[in-house]
């Protein structure tokens, strides 16, 4: 009897600890979220509010804005990209290229990779559309 009652505890210890695992992880963004906010670029003469993350994106990033930071980039330039939502090299690679290019260095803020609300306000201001979502 004792026997049985230890059996039963370990797996009712072994039950409530795999329940708290499942409870303990954490929760993840909706992967079909893009947070937006308008910015407003002091480098683009005249002004006028754009639509951009709210967060800089970065290498190493995986989330539904790098997926339409993409998808912009190759609306522009062609199928150049990967649409995964992977901040990766080519992504870094093509942000660095959009930043240092004559037509875009004025207003994007300098050449880091990153797209912030400098690069990504600039190649809305420069190709006339946006696409967040």
């Amino acid at each position: 009897m004792i026997h049985a009652r230890r059996i039963a505890a370990s797996c009712m210890t072994a039950a409530l600890a795999a329940a708290s695992l499942l409870v303990a992880a954490p929760a993840e963004a909706s992967p079909g979220t893009c947070y937006i906010t308008s910015y407003d670029n002091p480098l683009i003469p005249g002004g006028g509010h754009y639509l951009v993350p709210e967060y800089n994106l970065s290498p190493g990033m995986t989330d539904f804005c790098v997926t339409s930071w993409q998808r912009q980039i190759n609306r522009r330039y062609g199928q150049v990209l990967t649409v995964d939502g992977i901040y990766g090299p080519r992504t870094r690679d093509w942000t660095s290229r959009i930043q240092g290019s004559q037509q875009y260095s004025w207003c994007a803020g300098g050449v880091d990779g990153i797209a912030g609300p400098k690069t990504i306000s600039c190649f809305e201001h420069v190709n006339g559309y946006t696409e967040w979502g």
